[in-house]
């Protein structure tokens, strides 16, 4: 019996970057955005080291949120 697999699959987090105008915040809502990291997407990663969205990573980590933030997206 032959299994048919496809290899060619794209992810969501792909679908984004084809995206002209996608955000940080898009692809970091996503629930595959760390398991496409440690499989070294190379499109997701280089957009990743983008200067600006550095410059929002390191903020992200170093800011705490405001306190009247929904609880959803500020404790993700």
């Amino acid at each position: 019996m032959f299994w048919k697999f496809d290899l060619n699959t794209t992810s969501h987090v792909d679908k984004l970057l084809d995206k002209e105008d996608v955000s940080l915040e898009e692809l970091m809502d996503e629930d595959d955005v760390l398991q496409e990291c440690k499989a070294q997407n190379r499109r997701l990663l280089d957009f990743l080291c983008q200067q600006h969205c550095m410059e929002q990573l390191v903020t992200l980590i170093t800011h705490e949120p405001p306190v009247d933030m929904d609880e959803k997206v500020r404790f993700k």
